[in-house]
């Protein structure tokens, strides 16, 4: 099934969504193989006039060591919550300070996809930032903890006992969340999208979904991404 909802082939199209998406160290995921799993990276920067765009190294370590010169790959990106896939060409790679950035050609052809595709990170438990949930099906706030993050959205702990208490695709407003170099305490809706079992007895992770993404709600998320990204980075190198 095709799950693409419309696709982009114009040269000068494809090059504005490019500058749309290039906001300082935008984090993507990308697949090596056709079939394989999403990993970590981010747009570094653009060069319209040769028509380069420069991706981060992957993440974890041994997929970069994947990567070479000659090969392709599949980037995922997010636009305003929509997911967006377009293949590229890894021309060279080049080594700055802080790590290799690969060197890769203007994609020909761009999509944006029906089914969102999710790029997520996973925040150790020392990490975790806070989250104050409202729900109707609650008398009081309840705290609880981000378990990782998306582009999208967000995997909490709860209680079975506040989960049970909530219907399906239950809408929920959640305030205090102070991601790392966010400057702000971020505020929104949520909805219930999922829930699985947590190694915790009577806990359960939760994954919700952010309703009515902002641009700057999208950026601030893309900011803390790449801070976790780093961080793993930086711990497997230690």
């Amino acid at each position: 099934m095709d799950d693409t909802d419309y696709t982009v082939d114009k040269p000068d199209r494809i090059a504005g969504i490019l500058k749309d998406l290039d906001h300082k160290l935008t984090v993507v995921s990308v697949r090596v193989d056709t079939d394989g799993p999403l990993y970590t990276s981010a747009l570094v920067r653009l060069d319209p006039a040769a028509k380069e765009l420069f991706l981060d190294e992957l993440t974890p370590p041994r997929a970069h060591q994947q990567v070479q010169a000659g090969m392709d790959l599949r980037v995922f990106a997010a636009l305003r919550g929509v997911a967006v896939r377009f293949g590229t060409h890894v021309t060279r790679i080049e080594q700055e300070q802080k790590g290799a950035l690969y060197v890769c050609t203007y994609p020909e052809t761009l999509y944006y996809l029906q089914r969102r595709e999710t790029f997520r990170v996973h925040i150790p438990m020392a990490q975790r930032p806070q989250i104050e949930l409202h729900a109707k099906a609650w008398k009081d706030p309840v705290i609880g903890e981000v378990a990782d993050l998306s582009a999208q959205g967000m995997c909490i702990e709860l209680s079975t006992t506040l989960l049970d208490a909530l219907e399906d695709q239950a809408n929920l407003a959640f305030e205090n969340l102070l991601l790392p170099d966010v400057s702000e305490r971020l505020s929104g809706d949520l909805r219930l999208a999922n829930r699985r079992r947590s190694t915790r007895d009577g806990f359960e992770f939760a994954g919700f979904e952010i309703v009515g993404m902002t641009q700057w709600m999208e950026r601030q998320t893309n900011i803390a991404l790449l801070h976790y990204q780093r961080e793993a980075r930086r711990r497997s190198m230690d």
